[in-house]
Order: C-alpha cells, then sequence, then structure tokens
C-alpha cells in the first residue's frame, strides 16, 4: 500500500509515478490525495486513457481522493508519503510534486522516517501525525489513521509542523503558531540571542502587506523567533532566486515555471526588496538547479550550528502559515502544508561539506550566511517578459509554453 498527499498547484504524472514503483509493488494499492482541481484533472486524465483500452487493468488499483477546501484562494500544497512494505512502514515529508522534473532537475528536500514496525510506540511526531489527517475528515484516511496508530514511531523524533484550512482557536495545532508552541518550549533563550538571524528559503512568495510589519516582521517573525520565556527578535531574511539565477539555471528561464511570484503581488510589497538574499548553493555544487525546496531556520553568527531547522511544504505566505484574527484569539489559514522540525535542547550542528566531506548534521540547503541583493538585483517574476536570452538560447515566455 501506498498512499500519496500531493500539492495541486500543477498536474501529477501519474503514469511517471507508477513506473517508477519496483516491479513487484506492480498491483499494490495506491491512494493519492489531492486538491479539487487536481483530483478532477487527474481523474479525467485517468479515465482518458482508459477508456476503450486495454490499459484500464493498470489504474484500477489506483484511488484518487479529493480534499476539501472551506476557504476560498487555498490549496492543497503537503507532500507526504506513507510506504508500507512487509517490513513496516515509512513517511515520508518532501517537497517534490508528483512529476519526474520535479525529482530530476529541481532542488528539494526529503524526510524519511526510520523503519516503522508493528507494535506499541508513541512519539509526538505520531500524535500530530494521527491529528493531522484526522482533519481531513476523509473516509479513506481516517482508514489510514487507524492503521498507523498501530505502529511503532517512538523512534521518529522529529517534530510535524502541519497548516490545514480553517479558524483556529487553538493555537498550538497548526500554522505559525504551532511553531512558535515548539520554540517556546524548547528553544533556550539563554543560548539563541537576537544575533541568531533567522532566515526563510521558499520558491514562491504570496501577498504580505503594505508594510513589513504587516504581517512578516510582525506576527510571523515573532513565531519565528520566539525562544523559552519570550521573543527575540532578530534579522530576517528571505532566500528567492533573482532573474540572473533563473536565466543561468541548468534549465533557464523554463526552471522559474515551478517558482510562481507575480508581479502585481510583488509591487504591492516593493519594501521586501531589503529583506531577500540571493539563492547561492556553492556548498552543494546547486546554485544552478531551481530551488523548488523551502526551507525556514535560525541560524548562530558562526554558521557552525541552528537552533533549529524546518523543512516544509509551506512557502513565505498567509494563506500557508496563516493569520492573526479576532485581536490574535484565532488563526486562519486557507492552505493544506506539511512540514518536519528539527529541534533539540541543545543547538543542532550544521553540516559543513567542505570541512567534514563524509560527516553529518544539518543540511542548510543555500550557502550561509546568505548574500542580500545589490541594489540592481531583481526577484524573479514569472509572468514577466525577459527578452536576454537564458543559457539555452530562450527568451520568457518561451514561445510554447
Amino acid at each position: 500500500m501506498q498512499v500519496h498527499v500531493n500539492s495541486d498547484d500543477t498536474q501529477a504524472d501519474i503514469d511517471w509515478l507508477l513506473e517508477e514503483y519496483p516491479a513487484e509493488s506492480n498491483g499494490s494499492p495506491v491512494t493519492i490525495v489531492l486538491g479539487p482541481n487536481e483530483a478532477k484533472s487527474l481523474k479525467e486524465q485517468v479515465h482518458s486513457l482508459t477508456k476503450g483500452t486495454k490499459h484500464t487493468n493498470k489504474y484500477s488499483y489506483v484511488t484518487i481522493v479529493e480534499a476539501k477546501l472551506p476557504i476560498p484562494y487555498g490549496t492543497h500544497h503537503s507532500k507526504m508519503m506513507v510506504l508500507r512494505s512487509e517490513g513496516g512502514i515509512r513517511v515520508v515529508v518532501h517537497t517534490a510534486n508528483l512529476m519526474a522534473g520535479d525529482w530530476l532537475v529541481k532542488t528539494q528536500g526529503m524526510w524519511i522516517s526510520p523503519l516503522c514496525k508493528l507494535g506499541p510506540g508513541d512519539s509526538n511526531f505520531k500524535k500530530s501525525l494521527l491529528e493531522y489527517l484526522g482533519a481531513y475528515r476523509l473516509p479513506a484516511l481516517n482508514a489510514l489513521s487507524a492503521l498507523l496508530a498501530k505502529y511503532d514511531m517512538s523512534a521518529i523524533t522529529v517534530e510535524l509542523v502541519a497548516s490545514v484550512p480553517g479558524r483556529h482557536t487553538n493555537l498550538a495545532l497548526y500554522g505559525h503558531t504551532r511553531l512558535r508552541d515548539l520554540l517556546a518550549k524548547h528553544v533556550p533563550g539563554e543560548v539563541v540571542r537576537p544575533g541568531w538571524r533567522v532566515v526563510s528559503q521558499c520558491s514562491s512568495i504570496g501577498s504580505l502587506g503594505k508594510s513589513p510589519d504587516t504581517w512578516l516582521t510582525g506576527e510571523f517573525a515573532e513565531s519565528l523567533s520566539t525562544v523559552k520565556g519570550g521573543v527575540q527578535k532578530p534579522m530576517v531574511q528571505l532566500v528567492f532566486p533573482t532573474v540572473e539565477c533563473i536565466r543561468n539555471s541548468l534549465e533557464g528561464y523554463c526552471g522559474g515555471s515551478s517558482v510562481p511570484y507575480s508581479i502585481k503581488t510583488h509591487q504591492k510589497q516593493p519594501w521586501l526588496h531589503s529583506h531577500m538574499c540571493q539563492w547561492e548553493s556553492g556548498m552543494w555544487g546547486r546554485s544552478r538547479i531551481v530551488p523548488h525546496i523551502k526551507s525556514y531556520c535560525r541560524v548562530a553568527p558562526n554558521k557552525e550550528s541552528v537552533a533549529w531547522f524546518l523543512l516544509t511544504s509551506s512557502n513565505l505566505s498567509k494563506a500557508a502559515w496563516g493569520q492573526y484574527e479576532k485581536e490574535r484569539s484565532q488563526l486562519m489559514i486557507r492552505s493544506y502544508e506539511l512540514g518536519v522540525l528539527f529541534i533539540g535542547p541543545d543547538p543542532l550542528p550544521v553540516w559543513d561539506r567542505v570541512k567534514e566531506p563524509n560527516g553529518t548534521g544539518i543540511i542548510i540547503p543555500y550557502d550561509v550566511p546568505p548574500k542580500p541583493y545589490t541594489k540592481t538585483d531583481k526577484p524573479w517574476l514569472w509572468d514577466v517578459s525577459y527578452s536576454n536570452v537564458d543559457r539555452v538560447g530562450n527568451k520568457w515566455p518561451l514561445s510554447n509554453y
């Protein structure tokens, strides 16, 4: 049995997905959870592929489930797999959509759980995962929850940080206030000082307001700056590819189709430029591989440790993270999101690939400290025309795009 919870911001490629399974898995049940638009599109795709053809049996073991989106302009953006074999279950939280290009030519992130076997054994992660799946109110996922409850997840030490559409009065459950609650419990204020910068890194940016304190340096930064005993607001930086970064990427401008930031939104928030930093990943040799990964962390001044690191599907938007309502008594979230938080009682070491090629630690996907935009740097905007040819000889938009 395989269950995929995936984004609805792009078309899933069901043939590619099924081909990626080992031959011995052919015929095993596959459930795919999508947002309304993509669920409908994928069902139509399967119908057109099987109508009057010999491929009917190919998709007979695939179930497509539609996640409900109760608040306008929300998306089903979570990216997770539950993979079951004879040996047990693994949970995978990642940042890639179910299509070949996302896995082959993008910078992505993936966390894979230890193998969980049948038997008693709980963890904070297991509790949060079952709460998240229950929030869908879908029979297919209720059955999955009942199955997962039987597995020992005591070896999983990361925390789950999810977003679920709705208006939530329990601020410890979802969105940026979920992260805030966890940081308040785990991050020692006597160790992590304001000099530890908060860095956000994403592949899309939403409408953040007329000024920084409307949301970014207001409620959002407060949550990400929380430590035991209060809030220590540090420098807030945003890593996002420039036009030149996309133009010179391995895919050229085509890679920018996965980085949807619009000119209409950007023109409303010119103040954001002062927070923006370039995507450079010399440490990992990925400066020219378009980032679709989303990550957030608080980095020590010496770059050798982080107070915490979050790998997530959440881009930088109110829809993904939520925004306060009713004098901060509730959080309104539009979208489904999912991430895993690496955190402990002490700062976590950062893996320096140059100093320790075979080392371990938190992998920060970009170079730290990130390099701020210059006055002439411009963020990639996917709905703008670019006449300078890219590294493969194209202008943007492509004539056949």
